[in-house]
């Protein structure tokens, strides 16, 4: 028996509330992700205190923290041994699987990595490349969830949280690297340079999530702009701009403790993102189920209305169309035709949605990629193919992400 234009109605009802449920699943191991992230940066900061001290000084701090992130890695294994069975139902399954299997192999590599540490047999700014590239491998799982997003407002959640998420890792990175400045008790030209940038860069991520976030976050994340910890962490960062202080050991302390309590706050910001997610995830399921059972009803009413001596043709028409056309057709056609209507304006009003929230993830990929052409061919590192980027922005008077295109577009061009 042929299938009808009912039974895809209801598919195509069914498929959205599919891709609902492994959502919520998903949402679980964004908050495992989250958890393990806050904990690895804590690992990293200490980690360059011990370096910086010269071995002298917070390895207990430093090994308690471990213990931390071994609890929040077996948490995260678990939840996505749960989550696993809904990764394959999104287009973007196979990026997923792909970020999901370089972090799972670059978190086998921690314990090694402190061992190294503890030995001092690196230099600090290779530990904490190796504890960033961790933790941006676990984000890279975050970007490709809300890069496969088919809900608009789940979309924008999702945009939010992961621009709030990178925002907090590069203030990790700061913190870090102050740590190990401060415990060292100065700081070289090349290390102030840096905390500049991920002072900028953390605002542009906190631009991008004050677009997507809700009235409750934005709230939120104001407060703790204007809390009691904020100047004095202004304060330090103008030290270590000046190069640090010398004289006073008590610094790295102070500034590991001001910028963790910062930090713990985001954190905090982060975990309520995580649960306005999932709470939108199951009000969304719960609409979309009682649509589906609404229409479901609507169509064993026109089963049963069906004259078999009367055919109706059901013809698409275009929304400008619809009135006059759908006036025309009898009862039966003119009932089925504006569930079909109904639906297609519906997922096309999703469609305009959710492209607004994913212009932001598509901007962060092209900045990405014109930042990999400059330092592929002009042999710079991160910092300095941003501030190339930038730089160029400001003296063509031109945006940022425009300026990041005709990169691209140029290595293009003249690519063999």
């Amino acid at each position: 028996m042929a299938m009808s234009a009912a039974d895809f109605l209801v598919a195509s009802k069914r498929c959205e509330i599919q891709g609902l449920t492994s959502f919520l699943a998903l949402g679980e191991l964004v908050s495992a992700i989250g958890a393990l992230v806050h904990a690895l940066q804590r690992e990293r900061g200490a980690s360059n205190m011990y370096l910086a001290s010269g071995g002298q000084d917070y390895q207990d701090r430093w090994q308690a923290i471990q213990k931390q992130v071994d609890r929040e890695t077996a948490n995260f294994h678990q939840t996505l041994s749960r989550a696993n069975a809904e990764l394959g139902v999104f287009s973007g399954g196979a990026r997923l699987f792909s970020r999901i299997a370089s972090a799972v192999h670059l978190l086998t590599g921690i314990a090694v990595l402190r061992g190294q540490v503890l030995s001092r047999k690196l230099a600090l700014t290779k530990v904490t490349d190796a504890y960033s590239q961790v933790i941006q491998s676990l984000l890279g799982v975050v970007f490709e969830t809300a890069d496969a997003a088919s809900d608009p407002a789940i979309s924008r959640g999702l945009v939010a949280l992961f621009n709030f998420m990178q925002g907090k890792e590069l203030a990790g990175q700061e913190r870090a690297l102050g740590s190990a400045g401060f415990a060292a008790r100065k700081f070289t030209s090349e290390q102030t340079t840096r905390l500049q940038h991920l002072v900028e860069s953390q605002e542009r991520c906190f631009e991008v999530f004050a677009q997507f976030a809700d009235e409750r976050s934005l709230r939120l994340w104001s407060e703790l702009g204007s809390a009691a910890i904020m100047p004095e962490l202004r304060g330090l960062r103008a030290l270590a701009a000046r190069g640090g202080s010398p004289g006073d050991e008590s610094l790295a302390d102070r500034w590991f403790r001001i910028a963790t309590e910062r930090i713990d706050a985001m954190h905090d910001i982060e975990q309520k993102l995580q649960l306005a997610l999932k709470q939108l995830c199951q009000v969304q399921l719960s609409e979309a189920r009682q649509l589906l059972d609404c229409n479901q009803i609507a169509l064993e009413e026109l089963d049963r209305q069906q004259d078999p001596d009367n055919t109706v043709f059901l013809v698409p028409v275009s929304t400008a169309d619809a009135n006059s056309s759908v006036t025309e057709q009898p009862p039966v056609g003119r009932s089925m035709m504006e569930l079909l209507q109904f639906q297609a304006r519906r997922l096309q009003e999703m469609g305009a949605e959710l492209d607004a929230a994913k212009s932001a993830l598509e901007e962060r990929k092209v900045l990405e990629r014109a930042k990999l052409i400059l330092m592929k061919h002009r042999g710079l590192n991160e910092d300095e193919a941003y501030r190339a980027l930038r730089q160029a922005a400001m003296n063509q008077s031109r945006r940022l992400i425009d300026v990041a295109r005709s990169v691209i577009e140029m290595a293009d061009v003249l690519q063999p």
